[in-house]
């Protein structure tokens, strides 16, 4: 029962590598400039992009911070396994805010705030929080 808790959060850590290279790539963050009353201009950057922080758009780049911690956490908690219970907790927890902030620009700005790269993050963080559900609760 342990190794298929092992191999659920090795999984959950995969997609959550899948997700930081989603935000690396320069195609999942939007930006709306309103270049007239009228006209607008739409340019997409990387999640780590500090252009987005400046026009009030912190969602990339928090969900890009979190999703770093969840990596981290991860490795930590897959070479203590046993022991890594508050670990786990955490690991849970920078998941579901950084799931949360992925979604962030939805809310916001409407479809015209989410690339397909957006969408493809906030799923791979989604299966990664359920794949880690399932692994803290056979525990």
């Amino acid at each position: 029962m342990k190794t298929s808790n092992r191999v659920y959060y090795l999984s959950a850590l995969v997609l959550q590598g899948v997700a930081f290279v989603l935000e690396i790539l320069p195609v999942g963050a939007v930006m709306v400039f309103a270049t007239s009353p009228t006209e607008r201009s739409i340019k997409v950057y990387s999640y780590f992009n500090i252009l987005h922080v400046g026009y009030a758009n912190f969602s990339p780049l928090l969900t890009g911070i979190l999703t770093i911690l969840s990596i981290l956490l991860g490795v930590g908690a897959l070479f203590k396994f046993k022991k890594a219970d508050e670990l786990k907790k955490a690991i849970f927890i920078c998941s579901i805010i950084s799931l949360l902030f992925s979604i962030a620009p939805l809310f916001l700005f409407g479809t015209i705030g989410m690339t397909a790269a957006s969408y493809a993050v906030f799923g791979a963080i989604f299966l990664s929080i359920c794949l880690q559900a399932v692994a803290n609760r056979q525990a």
